[in-house]
């Protein structure tokens, strides 16, 4: 866990350092965000994670039992677990608003402790993370959306499981 945690940190140190002066932040921030980065970051994590948990259901996983994670009262833990394969794409399509210039002050609102999207923040977003899940991708040996991805992954584990039964 410690490399884990070191990585994440120097991962994060520099995304902030590519950033536009004005947009550098300190590492994570959660529940509120404190900068426009992890405003946006945890919006799209959000995101993902809805994805993935629907994805789980579909494939018939529960997506309480945990592998990597703990399981514990109401932690959606398969999510957590399955969520990791994903978050780069998150993290891209946030990088990729900044460096095309697309964020604007005008799509967060202040919190008393930190930030919140917007309405137009929150479209922003969601636009750009559709259109990137939407991009064709090769997988298994074909072309799918790149959101379908997380499907075609739940069901692996899910069919792994059944032969193992």
């Amino acid at each position: 866990m410690g490399l884990e945690g070191s990585g994440g940190r120097i991962y994060f140190e520099s995304i902030s350092f590519l950033m536009p002066e004005r947009y550098r932040f300190d590492g994570r921030s959660r529940n509120p965000a404190k900068d426009e980065f992890n405003t946006l970051l945890n919006y799209a994590y959000g995101v993902l994670y809805s994805r993935v948990e629907k994805a789980c259901i579909i494939a018939g996983l529960d997506p309480y039992v945990g592998i990597i994670h703990a399981d514990h009262y109401n932690k959606k833990s398969l999510v957590f677990d399955l969520i990791e394969n994903f978050r780069i794409w998150a993290g891209e399509t946030v990088i990729n608003l900044f460096a095309g210039r697309d964020v604007k002050q005008e799509h967060f609102d202040r919190l008393e402790n930190g930030l919140t999207l917007n309405k137009e923040g929150k479209a922003l977003l969601i636009e750009a993370l559709s259109k990137f899940l939407d991009e064709s991708v090769r997988y298994s040996g074909r072309n799918i959306k790149r959101g379908d991805v997380i499907q075609f992954e739940c069901h692996k584990i899910a069919n792994g499981l059944i032969k193992e039964a």
